[in-house]
């Protein structure tokens, strides 16, 4: 079975030696950094889906949350995503473009598979830029309800849903949404905390497609 973990960075895999550990424990691994945002997503997700038709695809990284119940830190699992600035700006109020097709007729991209996976469950939006101004952020948890915001996961969730291709998106919590202070995020630790789950997640996934 060929696993495809996708990342945006290499920095959010963690360790050199966490890394090479992974690889020794679970040889079939692949892994795919893609670049930061949704467009570098699509395509080179797409690409290897091509070329290597991996059996299931594992997102993982950093991501932001709206809410205390998952604090700085905790790990997530995203069972839904939303494209949350994709829309019309009418005057100050954001209208969201729901494209029908086959996966989706109000925008919300699902992932049934993400109930099998033994963590807390959540809603995700995608964002071409990081919230960071109070009366933005308003809006789009009253527009979208949602729990974590990332710049990737709903492209993953759209190409494999189209590709129906088996996936979830794991992410770990380094910051909470609000006007961006730096200094009170903490990626190392939402790093760090992620990499010492992979294992198990990865084990867990594995018991689940045999």
């Amino acid at each position: 079975m060929k696993i495809l973990i996708v990342i945006a960075t290499k920095g959010e895999l963690g360790s050199i030696s966490s890394i090479k550990k992974l690889q020794t424990d679970f040889p079939n691994l692949e892994f795919l950094i893609t670049g930061i945002g949704m467009v570098k997503t699509t395509y080179f997700l797409t690409d290897a889906i091509r070329k290597s038709k991996p059996d299931f695809i594992l997102n993982i990284g950093i991501c932001g949350s709206f809410s205390k119940q998952f604090p700085i830190g905790s790990i997530v699992n995203v069972d839904s995503e939303q494209f949350a600035d994709f829309g019309i700006d009418n005057n100050g109020k954001f209208i969201p473009i729901h494209e029908k097709d086959k996966i989706s007729s109000s925008g919300i991209l699902k992932n049934d598979f993400a109930k099998k996976i033994k963590l807390p469950l959540v809603n995700g939006i995608t964002v071409n830029t990081v919230n960071g101004q109070k009366k933005i952020i308003k809006k789009v948890i009253e527009n979208f309800h949602p729990d974590v915001e990332s710049m990737e996961g709903a492209a993953i969730f759209y190409v494999c849903l189209m590709n129906k291709i088996p996936f979830a998106e794991i992410r770990s919590v380094s910051n909470f949404v609000a006007p961006r202070i730096e200094s009170n995020w903490n990626k190392d630790l939402a790093i760090e905390n992620l990499s010492s789950a992979l294992p198990n997640i990865i084990s867990n996934i594995q018991k689940i497609l045999k």
